[in-house]
């Protein structure tokens, strides 16, 4: 899991520095995915090194946000 976790942090990196967003410091990504048989599963991966109270911090952090302004946005909408 460490390698796939360090090819996503990779590749945050490079969209967030390709739209000009910053320096990403760390992320939680949480994806549903579907397996052969259509199954559904749940997937949390965090760039490498964020502790799993760190995790919830920023899915919390996350959730507000949504809440707040709907989109999950920093606040610099285009």
């Amino acid at each position: 899991m460490n390698e796939l976790a360090e090819e996503v942090e990779a590749a945050l990196a490079e969209v967030f520095g390709d739209w000009e967003l910053g320096l990403l410091a760390r992320a939680v990504v949480i994806a549903e995915l579907l397996d052969e048989d259509g199954a559904r599963a749940l997937s949390v991966i965090t760039t490498p090194g964020v502790p799993d109270w760190d995790t919830v911090g920023l899915c919390r952090y996350g959730a507000l946000s949504v809440e707040t302004t709907g989109r999950g946005s920093s606040g610099d909408d285009e």
